[in-house]
């Protein structure tokens, strides 16, 4: 009898464990594709940001930028932040924005020098990206994944980091990029013509000089010629 009762407890937990199997393959649409995420271990993965947070830039100087947190979107800044400021180092990339503009920044940490990097531009390819030698040998079916840790402006746009993007604001600074280099080099054209002219006023000078010298030696010779008694 109690055999018989197991027995029983048995097919009924399979025939659930059946039903709710077949719930379960019955709720997935046959239609959807299988999506294989898996990467390639030689492919780069980009760095994910450690956070991302709307900051109003307050400072920066040759390398890192300072930014009062206005809003944080992902992650978090513990650790990092000191009455609502943190700093994020671009490098050079911190020369494109501006004090004072909010800016949507995604950070990421760099676990050499436990700071907070992000930046403006995308890094350029070394030796020509896949081109490497070895790369293409391999065949590698590599992903494009976009590079999240970016900083971007409020409305989701990349920031502006053009050749005069610095001076895109500062009309005064783009006359003095476009009027002082014309500025310099019409001055030493001018200036080495003043040179030239005084040198070739000194050459002309000399040699005036040297003729009337001659012409004197050839007059005193003349004249000491005439006064000598003749035999």
């Amino acid at each position: 009898m109690a055999r018989r009762a197991i027995a029983l407890a048995l097919i009924a937990a399979g025939g659930i464990a059946a039903s709710m199997s077949h719930g379960a393959a019955a709720s997935v649409p046959p239609s959807v594709p299988v999506i294989n995420t898996t990467i390639p271990s030689d492919c780069p993965i980009p760095t994910a940001p450690r956070a991302t947070f709307v900051g109003s830039l307050v400072a920066a100087d040759r390398r890192t930028a300072r930014f009062e947190v206005r809003q944080l979107r992902g992650g978090n800044l513990e650790g990092f932040t000191a009455d609502g400021l943190v700093d994020v180092d671009f490098g050079d990339d911190v020369r494109f924005l501006e004090i004072d503009v909010e800016y949507i920044v995604a950070a990421a940490l760099d676990d050499e020098t436990n700071r907070l990097f992000s930046k403006v531009r995308d890094p350029e390819p070394l030796f020509g990206g896949n081109q490497v030698i070895g790369i293409e040998e391999r065949n590698l079916d590599c992903p494009e994944l976009e590079d999240a840790v970016r900083t971007l402006t409020l409305d989701g746009r990349s920031v502006e980091s053009g050749v005069l993007a610095p001076l895109a604001d500062d009309s005064r600074g783009l006359l003095r990029a476009v009027a002082l280099p014309f500025a310099w080099v019409f001055g030493g054209l001018v200036g080495l013509a003043i040179v030239a002219n005084g040198v070739r006023a000194l050459v002309g000078r000399s040699r005036r000089r040297q003729a009337a010298r001659a012409a004197s030696a050839r007059a005193r010779k003349s004249a000491t010629a005439k006064s000598r008694p003749s035999a």
